[in-house]
């Protein structure tokens, strides 16, 4: 499967479908609506794609209130690629863009770009200038242009409908067991190992120091995770904070990987956060620090270990 980025460069493909969307996360809504744009496509013999655009529109349009991505638009990409998709095909968002109205943009990359037999969009998209265009309008769209407008959704998991905003908001909140409900996945930081100050290899626990492209993160605290890497998942414990025993000058992302002595530095790592352990807090020594660290360790190996 690959991803495109030029549509020109798209081949004519046998009644296309498309899954329209930022797509930001793919999380469990996303997921419903790129399954139902590939069983539409198996029972048409036909190809099902996702079209979404990079940067994020929000971005380019308000990017003093645009919210924390969820994911890497690298990592986006990568999640919709492995999908199951013919091809993921993104578009370039400008403010030149943004300028088509929904039947311009439907008119002329949807149709007259793609060749879309059917769109299937969330329940909740909006698209076209001003955001002007929604689920009602796409379906009068399929209507007056001759394709099958499919509209999916609310989906709903823990108790809660699912979408970009929610996510943002319990994991605001600490709570990644709930994230993980919303994404069908354990939500996730990438960023590379870097040297760090090796204060906690001075206590008896070093950890891989993380340089963070993932812009939303949890709360600061103690979390149980796995450090992914080539070779595999390793479960360990992360620090996400200011190392306030410390004072330390800026926010810190720090995992101590459980019965682990290799030397990772430069490595691209993805982060699972699993569940919050504690806040953040400031304790009167090192040692202190060391004995807090160990209890926390207890716990981590128990929320990490299967029943």
């Amino acid at each position: 499967m690959e991803i495109i980025r030029d549509l020109a460069a798209l081949k004519p493909h046998p009644w296309p479908v498309v899954a329209l969307g930022n797509f930001d996360g793919v999380h469990m809504g996303h997921q419903a609506i790129l399954r139902a744009a590939m069983e539409l496509a198996r029972k048409r013999r036909g190809a099902a794609f996702a079209l979404t655009f990079d940067p994020n529109p929000a971005k380019v349009l308000a990017p003093e209130r645009a919210p924390s991505l969820i994911m890497t638009p690298e990592d986006k990409l990568e999640l919709l690629r492995v999908s199951g998709l013919d091809a993921v095909l993104v578009i370039e968002f400008s403010r030149a863009f943004s300028m088509a109205g929904p039947r311009e943009f439907v008119r002329d990359y949807l149709i007259g770009r793609i060749g879309a037999r059917a769109v299937v969009v969330g329940h909740s998209v909006s698209f076209g200038h001003n955001r002007a265009g929604n689920a009602e309008v796409m379906r009068a769209l399929g209507a007056e242009l001759g394709f099958d407008a499919r509209v999916v959704g609310p989906v709903q998991a823990a108790g809660m409908e699912v979408s970009s905003s929610r996510i943002r908001e319990v994991i605001a909140a600490g709570d990644l067991r709930a994230a993980a409900q919303l994404l069908g996945r354990p939500h996730f930081i990438r960023g590379r190992v870097v040297h760090g100050r090796e204060r906690g290899r001075k206590i008896g626990f070093p950890t891989a120091n993380l340089q963070s492209r993932t812009e939303c993160l949890p709360p600061d605290g103690v979390y149980a995770t796995r450090l992914v890497l080539d070779d595999g998942a390793y479960p360990s414990i992360t620090n996400i904070g200011m190392r306030p025993t410390f004072a330390e000058p800026e926010r810190t992302i720090e995992a101590h990987i459980f019965d682990f002595d290799r030397d990772i530095y430069g490595a691209d790592a993805r982060l699972e956060l699993i569940e919050r352990i504690r806040p953040e807090r400031k304790f009167d020594s090192a040692a202190a620090l060391a004995a807090q660290i160990a209890a926390d360790l207890k716990r981590a190996r128990e929320i990490l270990t299967p029943a």
